[in-house]
């Protein structure tokens, strides 16, 4: 008796797992806009007739997150037959200038994609010193992001961010370099910047 039901046992087990009734029979992809949905099935490496619980929802997550385009992707197994996935696409806040266009940039400096038009409120990087490609770090990655966190009056007179020196400065609009160094202190350096601003006034300065 014992030895049928831990053979009966196993026997059930085996037509559980092996069960086309647990295959993949749908995966539905929330969220994506820049990527395709052919790309985000090839990177999560889940096909239609696999079996559901061999899914490694984590496995699948992160080679998602390999596409430029995904910052963040969640992937999902719902019996009895569907595998979700949610992806978070990255928002471009900066460019860097190539031949054929611009290659767009995260705020945390990733570069995400080449593209042919310069997006909405976002702002040059200068000075790169290699083009990046997609899914590289920009060199400092903070650049990208810098003018976000300045006070309002002083990122509405930025023209573009300038690394082509020992650190990250700020070319103004109407004329002017503001030299940040590294980006520590953000805040007591931007009040500052502003405060020399407001003394020189209309006057010309090539940098401070």
């Amino acid at each position: 008796l014992v030895v049928s039901s831990v053979l009966s046992a196993v026997g059930l087990a085996f037509l559980a797992v092996t069960s086309p009734m647990l295959d993949v029979d749908h995966i539905r992809i929330v969220g994506a806009q820049h990527v395709t949905l052919a790309q985000v099935r090839a990177a999560s490496s889940v096909h239609v007739h696999d079996h559901l619980l061999f899914v490694d929802a984590g496995a699948a997550a992160r080679r998602i997150e390999e596409l430029p385009w995904v910052e963040h992707a969640t992937v999902v197994r719902d019996f009895p037959g569907t595998v979700k996935i949610r992806i978070t696409e990255y928002t471009p806040t900066a460019y860097v200038k190539v031949a054929n266009g611009v290659m767009l940039v995260a705020a945390n400096g990733h570069v995400i994609a080449h593209a042919s038009v310069i997006p909405a409120n976002s702002i040059e990087v200068r000075g790169v010193r290699q083009p990046p490609a997609p899914g590289d770090l920009l060199s400092p990655p903070d650049a990208a992001g810098i003018v976000a966190h300045l006070p309002a009056a002083l990122a509405h007179s930025v023209a573009a961010v300038d690394v082509s020196g020992s650190g990250v400065a700020l070319d103004l609009i109407a004329g002017g370099e503001i030299r940040f160094g590294d980006t520590s202190d953000l805040a007591a350096k931007a009040a500052s910047a502003l405060a020399v601003l407001a003394h020189l006034g209309t006057a010309h300065f090539t940098y401070i």
